[in-house]
């Protein structure tokens, strides 16, 4: 136990360089001066997707709080607020769409019910985004892109003002796959590997992605992502490529330790950006049971993690 615990707290310097580049890889940044703006309410450039999502949020919410409802639904709801696949969303207390910039009739539905607040992945955004509070939250989904007529995966900023809901985000555009971090930076690779796995989720729906994370191809010596089914509190592995025979079932995932992993896993925040939950598990090479660091990320009613192994990679 005590090597075990030696072990942990050596590896969270490790950690913490990948919780950093999860956060920066998911948007949520701590802005600069020069990124957010200057006192006069310079925009940041675009090209800093998350920095000009805050900001353009930030904007709306001033503006309502200066100048009532009636003055900020009329302003962002006139196509001068649209610039390319920019925009203001607002919702009211009971979570109804008050602009509907690309389609009239979204204006009075809730992002309660179906189809608005699901996308084409089955992804129930509308509840994370109702959700939101004053801090705000982070929420990736699909979403139409005005600019290119295209369903593309929107990384979007949520506040709560008063009474009402106040969003923006920014697509992702590029048809190529992300390069990959060297595996000697465990996290970093770790981090990827569950962002291929969303991905594919996104593009190719719940079947295709559990077909190809069950299939041998998916395991690449000591790496794997796996996909977990949270149904009705109970957590099912439904894609394992490592541990083909768990697939299909459930258990108490309690390490040789006494630690309760899967009780961390199924807290993980719905359209959240992860977390890190380490323990021990099957070595994919060994057999054996070793420290691992797993990262973990909840889409609606499924859990894609990956994560490596103490000392083995």
């Amino acid at each position: 136990m005590s090597n075990l615990r030696d072990s942990v707290i050596a590896a969270l310097a490790v950690i913490g360089v990948g919780i950093a580049f999860a956060a920066l890889a998911l948007g949520i940044v701590a802005l600069t001066e020069d990124d957010a703006g200057d006192a006069d309410g310079d925009a940041p450039s675009q090209a800093n997707g998350p920095a000009y999502t805050v900001w353009l949020v930030e904007q709306a919410v001033a503006y309502y709080e200066e100048e009532g409802r009636e003055a900020a639904v009329a302003r962002y709801s006139s196509p001068g607020s649209v610039d390319g696949p920019w925009y203001v969303f607002v919702f009211d207390a009971e979570s109804s769409v008050l602009i509907g910039h690309f389609n009239e009739e979204l204006i009075g539905q809730s992002l309660l019910t179906d189809p608005l607040g699901t996308d084409v992945t089955g992804y129930h955004f509308g509840s994370a985004m109702a959700g939101a509070d004053e801090d705000g939250r982070w929420i990736t989904y699909v979403f139409l892109n005005p600019d290119t007529g295209e369903e593309q995966r929107k990384h979007a900023w949520v506040v709560r003002s008063g009474g009402l809901l106040f969003g923006s985000g920014w697509y992702d555009y590029s048809s190529h796959a992300a390069p990959a971090p060297s595996k000697t930076n465990a996290p970093a690779y770790t981090i990827w590997l569950v962002e291929q796995a969303l991905d594919r989720y996104e593009r190719d729906g719940v079947e295709a992605t559990l077909d190809h994370y069950n299939s041998p191809e998916a395991l690449d010596g000591a790496w794997y992502a796996f996909v977990l089914e949270d149904r009705d509190g109970e957590l099912y592995s439904v894609a394992n490529s490592n541990r083909p025979d768990i697939v299909g079932t459930t258990r108490e995932r309690i390490d040789a330790t006494g630690f309760n992993y899967g009780e961390v896993f199924a807290a993980t925040v719905d359209g959240g950006a992860g977390q890190w939950v380490s323990y021990l598990f099957t070595h994919p090479q060994t057999r054996e049971d070793a420290l691992k660091h797993t990262w973990i990320v909840r889409r609606g009613d499924f859990l894609f993690g990956a994560g490596w192994y103490e000392g083995i990679r």
